[in-house]
């Protein structure tokens, strides 16, 4: 009788495996057609939003698959370390791509290449388990990890390793999601790559505890799993955040500006607009961008006496291909000023490019422009700007020179068909100080001066904005140009800010304090979009959640306001 319990036990199992797999299998294989399909004609429909969330379910119904397995074993493995691969890959190719100025799609090829591979062979390995689900459980498995020691112990060294890897990190990003900010820039890459962080750390916890002991009930192995999927679960908190979160900006927006610039381009279709705050696909596979022209390393300054000497300040032009007929605004102006704390970064890659291709490509002229650095000394973080930008500047010097820019501009206007009538300022961080004080310095009159009143602002668009914040690094200027909120009056132009809610660098109460000197004392609204979870720099990934829904946001409001 025991042994006829123990034969209907043995029975249930495989089945249950069976249909497991199976799930996995199909899973595959829808998305992997969806995937070529997609390589053959990516033209961004709704309906990729939802092959968004089989590529979820594929690549978690494959780490469950491998983590259950089957008589061949060293299949599992082999999947489990290039889920790991392709996590890091895809992400990695991801932003490059994006950070690109010449990627005219801002996608990588190779990495909707590497998810249709890990597709295929998820579908496979899971049909591997299928086939061999049934077998007697004492049967030697076709496949197995080679005898030898040597390749044994190589494989258990590399779980631990993932393990050190990633455990670490898993605590690290539960911490900053969970309890607080540590107000570095390192975690500022961690809440938009939360996703692929909570399968490389699923994938890993399943791979060591496959791989390193080998007794599947012991405690070791319950320990490891329960803390991959604790925190791959903590990952998940961004996403899960999403729909509140656009909630919150769709109110937010309309609270401010009335519903005139949601309610006239609702769906975006015949502006090119995004038709939706977030698409899955484009989280996984990149936010592809249409037609643009470029001309990089344009020189607008160079500097022959005093502190300016001998450096060279460069801009890039993104414009519209002519005769583009999902133009929407003609030639408005978008002027990007990129971060770094007043002491590194550039324009380019570091700037996020993808913005600049993006709003090109419905017919904004948009400019990514240098300004002089603080950077005169020769440490660390003067090295990662270009030579070409350092001096002893501080932040009067840094407003001069994009002051420059603006004469510049005004002056060449028509070689570059930009309308001064319609400009927008943006910048992020110490881009976003900058960005704040020349909108504002040139709408409260104070220092046309130095910048050009022909530059007629319709809107200013900071993220995170360090207003009043580079004194904190040492530089100085005139305090109403370090913080320029002493600048907001009647006439200041309509704002939208960025600003994540975990951000340990710009705390989220400064911006509080910006927006409510608007509502003090500008005539114009102002709106502030929370970013729950988010981080500094958590624009970082451009097709991240954050910087999907602000965007989404940010072309209405242009629209609205040009």
């Amino acid at each position: 009788m025991k042994n006829q319990n123990a034969g209907a036990k043995a029975d249930k199992s495989p089945k249950a495996a069976t249909v497991l797999h199976g799930i996995a299998i199909f899973i595959n294989l829808l998305s992997l057609c969806c995937g070529i399909a997609y390589l053959i004609h990516p033209t961004p429909y709704l309906l990729w939003n939802s092959y968004g969330y089989f590529i979820f379910a594929a690549l978690l119904a494959n780490i469950v698959s491998a983590g259950v397995g089957g008589s061949h074993r060293y299949i599992d493995y082999c999947y489990l370390l290039l889920n790991n691969l392709g996590m890091f890959m895809i992400s990695t190719m991801n932003t490059a791509a994006s950070s690109d100025v010449q990627n005219k799609t801002s996608q990588s090829i190779m990495a909707l290449v590497m998810f249709d591979f890990i597709f295929l062979a998820g579908a496979i390995s899971s049909g591997f388990r299928t086939a061999g689900a049934f077998r007697d459980s004492e049967m030697k498995p076709r496949i197995q990890i080679p005898s030898g020691r040597v390749i044994k112990n190589f494989m258990r060294r590399l779980a631990l390793v993932l393990l050190f890897l990633y455990w670490p990190a898993g605590l690290f990003i539960s911490y900053i999601l969970l309890i607080k900010s540590i107000g570095a820039m390192i975690e500022g890459s961690i809440p938009e790559y939360a996703i692929f962080g909570g399968f490389l750390i699923l994938s890993s916890s399943v791979l060591a505890a496959k791989l390193r002991w080998r007794k599947k009930g012991s405690l070791a192995n319950k320990i490891i799993i329960a803390s991959g999927i604790l925190f791959y679960t903590i990952c998940l908190a961004p996403l899960a955040s999403i729909p509140s979160m656009i909630d919150n900006a769709e109110k937010a927006y309309r609270d401010a500006f009335g519903n005139s610039g949601l309610d006239e381009i609702s769906d975006g279709e015949q502006y090119g607009f995004m038709k939706t705050p977030f698409s899955m696909q484009d989280y996984f596979f990149g936010m592809r961008t249409l037609d643009y022209e470029v001309e990089e390393n344009i020189l607008y300054y160079e500097g022959a006496a005093g502190a300016d000497a001998g450096i060279k300040l460069y801009f890039d032009a993104y414009a519209p291909i002519e005769g583009n007929a999902s133009q929407p605004d003609g030639n408005s102006v978008l002027i990007r000023i990129h971060g770094g704390s007043w002491t590194m970064g550039d324009k380019g890659a570091s700037n996020y490019s993808a913005e600049n291709k993006h709003f090109a490509s419905q017919g904004y002229s948009v400019f990514d422009i240098q300004y002089g650095l603080n950077g005169g000394n020769e440490s660390f973080v003067a090295s990662l700007a270009p030579k070409n930008v350092k001096g002893d500047f501080d932040i009067d010097d840094m407003v001069r020179h994009i002051g420059i820019f603006t004469t510049y501009l005004a002056e060449h206007a028509g070689q570059y068909n930009a309308n001064l009538g319609s400009v927008f300022i943006s910048g992020s961080s110490a881009g976003g100080q900058l960005a704040t004080a020349l909108a504002l310095g040139i709408t409260s009159g104070k220092y046309i001066d130095i910048l050009d009143p022909r530059l007629n602002i319709k809107g200013l668009i900071p993220f995170y904005p360090a207003n009043g914040l580079p004194g904190n690094v040492g530089i100085g200027g005139a305090s109403d140009l370090v913080d320029p909120i002493s600048l907001v009056g009647e006439d200041s132009p309509p704002c939208l800010i960025y600003q994540g809610t975990r951000d340990g660098i710009v705390y989220p109460e400064y911006t509080r304090i910006f927006q409510k000197a608007y509502a003090d004392k500008s005539k114009a609204p102002c709106a502030l979009l929370w970013m729950t979870f988010a981080t500094h720099g958590s624009d970082a990934y451009t097709p991240g959640y954050y910087n999907q829904v602000f965007t989404y946001y940010m072309e209405r409001f242009m629209h609205q306001f040009r």
